[in-house]
Parts: C-alpha cells; structure tokens; sequence
C-alpha cells in the first residue's frame, strides 16, 4: 500500500506544473494546444514520480538514517528454488571397488573382476616395473648399463610378476582407479596396505612421481630387486687368494644421476674370507689402466672394506680413493687386486 506523503508530494507537483503551464498560455501568448501539451508533460511526469518513489513493505518501517529499505524476495508459492550446479571440481573422483584379481600380465598390471562379474585391467599408479624380457637400463637409474644390466632387469622382472601373483591371484583387493585415460591406471590396496608402495619398498618396481620416493630410497639403500641391479656380483664365487682369502666381493659402477657428482657412490667391495687378518697397506687396486695404492688398515677375518672412488675421511670399513673423476665403467670393467709384496692377485670381470 503506498504511503501519502510520497503520494501527496506527487499530486503537488502535477498541480504546480499544470498552473505554470495555464500561466505561460496566458502571459505569453501561447495557445490553447500548447497549455494543453504542458498539462499533459506533467501529468505524465508526476506520474513517474510517484511509480519511482521506494516504499517499505507494511509493517517494515523505512530506515531510520534515510538510506533505502531492505527489499526481501520471496518466491511466489508453488516456484521451485532455484538449485546451484555445481562445477567440474564438486565432481567426486572415482569410488573405490572391492574386487578380485583374475590374473597377473606383468608387474605392475594386473586384471580384476567386479562384484558385478565384470573384468578390467588397470596399471599400478605411479610406479614402473621391468618387463619379463628385460628394460633399458637407462629407465632406471643407477643400474648397470649393457647387456649385463638388461639380463638382471629382466630377471627382476620375472621375479616382480611372481610376487604379485603368489600375493594377489584369487585375492580380494580394492581398487582406486586415478587417471582413466589409456589403460586405466589404480591404486590398490590388499589388507589394508597399499600394493603400489610394497612393490616399490621392496624393490620391484621404481616410483615414478614423487608419493613413493620414500619408498623407493629405502630400496636403493638396500639394494633390493631392481636396485641390485646397481652392484656387480660374481655369478659363481671367485675363488680367493689362497693365502689371504681376500677376494672383491661386489662393484657399484653406476651412481644415479651425474656421475662425476657423486664418486663416493661408485665404489668396490673387498672381503676378507679366510681365517687370518690382511694387511692391505701394500694392496693395489687396478681398474682398467689406472693403478691405485690403496694403502689401506688391517682387514680382519670376516670383514669388508668399502673402497670409494672419491674424497672423504677414512673410516673403519670405509677407505676413499680421491679421485677426481670417475674410475669404474658403467657397463662392463675389469678389476685386479694384487699385493705389492707378492705375486699373489684377485681379478673380476663384468
């Protein structure tokens, strides 16, 4: 209902406007069509100004400080609410499915069936396993270049395939799916663990993004599965020296990354197998066609001496070589260790 003062205010102007407009007819001449024209202006005019004018609903006094009045909206009874769509971020990502594992193609996929009876074949997100005929060495980092690194990949390989079907076939598992594009690739989980990170603690597979690097450096530490890969061991045991036992037990040639950025990761195994303590101050180390004293403490029966191709401070079972450059080939070298006293000698090839 409209309030009478804006409505009074209205009928007053129209009043006003009318009378000048009759006032002008007659003072200055103009005729009747003319004054009739103003009245009309005005009423017109004052009619908008009383449609302009902004009332509070009954009962909602205006502001008390002369600023406009609040208007509520409320829809007409029977008119539905208008509901918010929501955006591509409120979609949900896909549930997980509690499922069966059918069958195991390699190390990191693998084929479940859904309650409903359907199968799928998903990836293991975020990881990567060497194939039953082996990888590039290269995909791995750190692991023996050439064939010899090719051959334990693909043995890593074989071995990665049978640990995941001795712990998942026929097994009830859940399944995540992440990324659904391709091959979809899954985070599974088996009794309440993650089958994704224990693949990779155990080393047979390496992490490809960051959620198991953890993992993965505790496998590499260990020298687990493919990380294995990364030390020379003979196939058979070499033979020691007859007199000493001392034998090289294992060489890792390949650090990851830049090599020349970390010669302490390059390095030789020397283990003394007989039954009384070496002294390795006159021993020689020869690699290739460089020759090194190693100069080295009293090796007891039983025990290792790590020989590091860099700087650093002796310490028991550690002795560091100093050079400047890396010494041990990545993917096949030969070493000799011989006393300087004697011609007593061990050699390894790889």
């Amino acid at each position: 209902m409209l309030s009478l003062v804006p409505a009074a205010v209205g009928v007053a102007l129209m009043l006003t406007l009318a009378a000048g407009a009759y006032a002008a007819s007659r003072t200055d001449g103009l005729d009747y069509r003319t004054a009739v024209l103003a009245a009309a202006v005005a009423v017109a005019v004052g009619g908008a100004a009383v449609t302009a004018v902004s009332v509070a609903p009954a009962g909602e006094p205006a502001a008390a400080d002369g600023s406009e009045p609040r208007v509520t909206t409320t829809p007409a009874p029977g008119t539905a609410t208008p509901t918010a769509i929501p955006t591509p971020t409120d979609t949900p990502r896909s549930p997980s499915t509690a499922s069966t594992v059918v069958s195991v193609a390699a190390g990191d996929r693998l084929t479940y069936r859904t309650a409903s009876g359907a199968k799928r074949t998903v990836r293991l997100a975020g990881v990567d396993a060497p194939g039953v005929e082996g990888a590039s060495p290269r995909q791995f980092d750190g692991v023996l270049t050439g064939s010899r690194g090719r051959a334990c990949l693909a043995d890593q390989g074989r071995r990665s395939v049978r640990a995941l079907r001795g712990r998942l076939l026929d097994e009830t598992v859940t399944v995540r799916v992440v990324d659904e594009r391709g091959t979809p690739t899954a985070v599974v989980t088996h009794d309440s663990r993650s089958i994704n990170r224990h693949l990779v603690a155990r080393g047979y597979v390496r992490a490809t993004d960051g959620r198991y690097d953890d993992a993965e450096r505790a496998a590499r530490s260990a020298t687990l599965g493919v990380w294995s890969c990364t030390l020379v061991e003979p196939d058979r045991p070499i033979r020691a020296d007859a007199s000493t036992g001392l034998r090289i037990a294992a060489v890792h040639p390949n650090p990851p990354g830049d090599d020349a950025a970390a010669l302490n990761e390059e390095y030789v195994v020397i283990e003394n197998t007989g039954r009384t303590t070496v002294d390795l101050s006159n021993w020689w180390l020869t690699v290739g066609d460089t020759v090194v004293l190693l100069d080295g403490p009293a090796l007891h029966p039983g025990t290792n001496l790590v020989v590091h191709v860099g700087t650093g401070r002796d310490t028991d079972g550690h002795l560091y070589l100093g050079a400047t450059r890396p010494l041990l080939g990545n993917a096949h070298g030969t070493l000799k260790l011989s006393d300087g006293d004697s011609n007593r000698s061990v050699r390894l090839t790889y």
